[in-house]
């Protein structure tokens, strides 16, 4: 399978534009890569299936497809993201003295990845790469929150409702009542979902297309949380994501909490 694999990319490498678009046939490729012409119409049959190159059907010939576009401007965003958000995460991390995480969508479930820690002993530390369903949490149901209503429904209809990985029970009507509130608010705020004891309050971040793409969370023991803290740190986590989505090119509306 690693032979197929490096094979394909050997192919998708050749078809990089030259600073004009590039454009091959089977036979062209066959030869430049020493692949026998088979060979190359079956890996180039399978790698337009998926969109990663395409065929012009009046000259038979190939060019990168948009799915590598589309990747790569995926790959951007999140570099983008999280070049911007760092500066913004180590401020906020020190004005609230607890700690801070990035966190974006990736299908139907909320990723870390970044954060800054508390610099206090007892403080939160969940690992970069952690994964949970987008209705768990307040970093991941900030997201699903702000998504448009036709995705959130296509995801909430996916969700395995009695199989949760929460510690607290939660409903599919319960969450939709959250996302009602959470959007009006314009933050999230969970507690004892993913780890016992701890409080997570997440804001919105918008990119240039005006879509939410992550969030930026203040998480830490609850018994820090109380009721002057929360509105403290609410406040502040929409100020800094918004912040974060003004250098991003979003132009919307700011969220106020």
């Amino acid at each position: 399978m690693s032979g197929v694999i490096s094979k394909a990319v050997q192919i998708l490498d050749l078809l990089l534009p030259q600073g004009t678009e590039k454009d091959m046939s089977v036979t062209e490729i066959s030869k430049a890569l020493n692949m026998p012409v088979q060979s190359v119409h079956r890996l180039l049959s399978s790698l337009a299936e998926h969109g990663f190159v395409t065929q012009n059907t009046k000259t038979k010939r190939y060019k990168l497809g948009l799915s590598l576009m589309k990747y790569g401007f995926l790959m951007w965003d999140s570099l983008m993201l999280r070049t911007v958000a760092r500066p913004v995460m180590e401020e906020l991390s020190k004005r609230t003295k607890e700690t801070v995480y990035l966190s974006v969508r990736e299908n139907a479930e909320g990723i870390y990845i970044d954060s800054v820690d508390s610099p206090q002993v007892l403080k939160i530390s969940e690992p970069i790469g952690l994964r949970l369903p987008l209705f768990i949490g307040a970093s991941n149901r900030v997201i699903l929150a702000f998504l448009n209503s036709g995705l959130q429904k296509t995801l909430l209809d996916s969700f395995e409702w009695n199989d949760i990985p929460s510690l607290k029970p939660l409903s599919r009507e319960y969450i939709e009542q959250e996302l009602a509130m959470i959007k009006q608010n314009g933050y999230a705020i969970t507690s004892s979902e993913a780890t016992e004891g701890t409080t997570g309050i997440g804001a919105p971040i918008f990119s240039y297309e005006n879509t939410v793409i992550g969030s930026l969370n203040v998480a830490g023991p609850s018994i820090r949380f109380d009721e002057e803290n929360v509105e403290k740190y609410a406040n502040l986590a929409i100020k800094y994501a918004n912040l974060i989505s003004n250098e991003l090119g979003y132009r919307g509306k700011s969220r106020h909490g």
